[in-house]
């Protein structure tokens, strides 16, 4: 068994400063040298929905743990999940999570109807 991982990195406001990583880190912290500390960031995997379309494969929704140890604004320094959404990224709690999902369900409920509505268009001849 292994230790914590721990990692420096070198800021060009607070020197060099050494963090310990959690389990699920999975970012490159020597890419944000010469950053500020407060941007130090841990990220996880990512994870998205990926859906076969009539052009091809598309990627939505990327998300992914994340935790920012150095940071004072909003959602603070505690671990939340990101969510990808129309290009940009929105950080959300497990009651935010629930009602994205909430969402999507009723979504897909709205797709499923509107695939009813148009096979039955195609069956009838009247989708002309």
């Amino acid at each position: 068994m292994t230790g914590p991982r721990t990692v420096t990195v070198h800021t060009r406001d607070h020197g060099p400063v050494t963090l310990t990583c959690p389990t699920w880190c999975t970012t490159r912290h020597a890419e944000q040298n010469g950053g500020y500390r407060i941007d130090i960031f841990h990220e996880g995997d990512e994870t998205g929905l990926t859906l076969d379309t009539t052009r091809g494969r598309v990627y939505l929704m990327p998300t992914f743990l994340e935790q920012r140890p150095f940071t004072e604004r909003p959602p603070g320094r505690g671990v939340f999940i990101n969510v990808g959404l129309e290009g940009d990224f929105y950080p959300s709690d497990p009651a935010q999570l629930h009602d994205i999902a909430e969402s999507l369900i009723r979504h897909g409920a709205q797709l499923h109807a509107l695939a009813g509505h148009l096979a039955a268009l195609l069956t009838e001849g009247s989708g002309q």
